[in-house]
């Protein structure tokens, strides 16, 4: 009698396939010389061209939308020293008068002052 039980046996159980060494290496080779005829083929001047023009496109695109976010964060960060400014601006000039003014404006508008 044989060990076949039968279309459920197979269904569970996929075949199992084994590969030698050299066999792995040969597929590698021939996939490897596959993908460089393919590359070889779809990359025209004219493919380049347009790989490029993308590419440079898109650099464009992000480096003008980082110089807006790095401008309107500028702006941000100059009227919220401003309106601190103008909040404490009043408080200071009634305790301390100009001089006093003047040491807040210092210390909030200079290049190193974070409010």
């Amino acid at each position: 009698m044989s060990d076949y039980q039968g279309p459920e046996r197979r269904a569970r159980s996929p075949a199992e396939v084994r590969l030698t060494d050299e066999t792995g290496a040969w597929l590698e080779e021939k996939m490897a010389a596959a993908v460089r005829e393919g590359i070889k083929g779809a990359m025209t001047e004219e493919t380049a061209a347009a790989f490029w023009a993308a590419g440079l496109t898109v650099l464009q695109r992000q480096a003008t939308q980082h110089a807006g976010r790095f401008v309107l964060g500028g702006l941000w960060g100059l009227l919220r020293r401003a309106s601190l400014f103008v909040t404490l601006g009043g408080i200071v000039y009634a305790i301390g008068g100009w001089a006093a003014l003047a040491t807040l404006f210092k210390t909030l508008f200079s290049s190193g002052g974070t409010p």
